[in-house]
């Protein structure tokens, strides 16, 4: 499966008469905000989203190298797969062959956010943190973000300064979605912490998450997912009920909130037993759980709502707890790594992992299923890894592997040769 990128320029046609149109519609656009005022001060528009606004979509993170060579191979090394005394099966669906996936999301910069990741690093929960950088309590939140990223959380942006408005029209969100706005908390999150990517964008109040251009500005600004929040006038945010990956990533949405009434909803969901009996119908399917909470709108304590939902989730050895950039990363890499066997010599086997993504962006590893009765050990890279303990999965670039029978989970990052010993 490959995700979509929405563009405007996305066929031949359009790209052709792009070059005819653009200085029309750029005009338009000037007009039209120097109509609404949106060159105040305040409005942090300027040139260059306007003459950007045409821009496509770009794959993020795709490198135009051979990662044969990189490897020291040449393509005629590499050989048809065989049944050989090691098998590759293929790869697996999440992290270390993980039955389902449970991702959190938390969203603005309120004081709430400190108590919230306690709450969650108390039961191994993991969560995208999505701050808007030049608000709220932003100021006094960054050292507890900083010690969120070693406990395996990821920072997302929210934006700058939270720009809200009903209806999300357009022209709101040509001033809201500025480089000022996407690139610029972005970049703040890089300088205030010691995160070395930003993969999540989140709508601030749902506002804009349905308009293409917006889309491929979040491309082009190096975001890999884009989290909505649909709805939430008429309560269609409570339970979108999405149980897998979005096929769109610029506008995906989740399964469910966890909170209590805010905002200009009408209602929240709090009743633990409803919350419980959602995530083990996704469970049961093999699914992604993804649901979302307002800090400012939760209760804290082992027997408040949040807290038991979260026990609930916890410690379970065949579930992968996740932020929601990594696993969209981890989708990406799965769907674009290659797997072929070389020369054995004298090990086992020997197989090529790799492919074309950037390794600043995709820091991920995935999973490999093979079939091996008896192995010694197991090297990526050169490097000896480990045998996977019993232990619950929390973490998306470490490299291991784990027996069940004959077969064999190996957990690498790719751009690797894998030897079985």
């Amino acid at each position: 499966m490959h995700w979509p990128h929405s563009s405007l320029v996305s066929n031949d046609t359009i790209t052709m008469i792009r070059h005819t149109k653009t200085l029309l519609v750029t005009l338009c656009i000037a007009s039209v905000s120097l109509a609404y005022g949106y060159y105040a001060w305040g409005s942090r528009l300027g040139i260059r989203d306007i003459a950007t606004f045409l821009a496509g979509a770009r794959q993020v993170g795709v490198l135009a190298n051979d990662p044969l060579s990189s490897l020291g191979l040449r393509a005629q090394d590499l050989l048809s797969l065989t049944n050989g005394p090691v098998r590759y099966v293929g790869k697996s669906q999440y992290l270390n062959h993980a039955r389902a996936v449970v991702t959190h999301t938390i969203d603005d910069s309120t004081r709430y956010i400190a108590t919230c990741l306690d709450a969650m690093d108390k039961y191994g929960i993991k969560a995208t943190v999505f701050v808007s950088t030049q608000s709220g309590a932003i100021s006094e939140l960054w050292p507890r973000l900083r010690q969120a990223i070693h406990n395996g959380h990821e920072i997302g942006s929210h934006s700058r300064r939270h720009q809200c408005q009903w209806p999300d029209t357009f022209p709101f969100c040509f001033r809201a979605y500025t480089d000022f706005e996407i690139s610029g908390s972005r970049d703040d999150i890089l300088r205030n912490t010691d995160q070395s990517y930003v993969w999540s964008w989140c709508y601030p109040c749902g506002n804009c998450a349905g308009f293409d251009f917006v889309h491929r500005k979040l491309s082009r600004a190096g975001y890999l997912v884009a989290r909505n929040y649909p709805g939430e006038a008429e309560d269609r945010h409570n339970v979108p009920d999405l149980q897998t990956f979005d096929l769109n990533p610029y506008n995906a949405t989740y399964t469910q909130v966890a909170q209590k009434k805010g905002g200009i909803a009408k209602s929240g969901r709090t009743d633990v037993t409803v919350l419980n009996q959602k995530f083990d119908e996704v469970y049961q399917h093999g699914g992604i759980y993804n649901f979302l909470s307002h800090p400012q709108w939760l209760d804290y304590g082992p027997d408040q709502f949040y807290e038991r939902h979260l026990a609930y989730l916890a410690g379970r050895n065949d579930v992968w707890y996740v932020p929601m950039g990594p696993l969209y990363a981890y989708h990406t890499v799965r769907e674009k790594s290659e797997v072929r066997a070389l020369d054995p010599g004298q090990k086992q086997a020997r197989f090529a992992v790799y492919n074309n993504l950037d390794s600043k962006v995709f820091q991920n590893s995935i999973t490999l299923e093979f079939k091996a009765a008896t192995i010694r050990s197991i090297r990526s890279g050169g490097r000896l890894i480990s045998e996977y303990k019993s232990e619950v999965t929390q973490r998306w670039n470490e490299e291991y592997f784990r027996r069940e029978g004959e077969t064999v989970y190996v957990t690498l990052r790719p751009n690797a040769i894998l030897e079985f010993e």
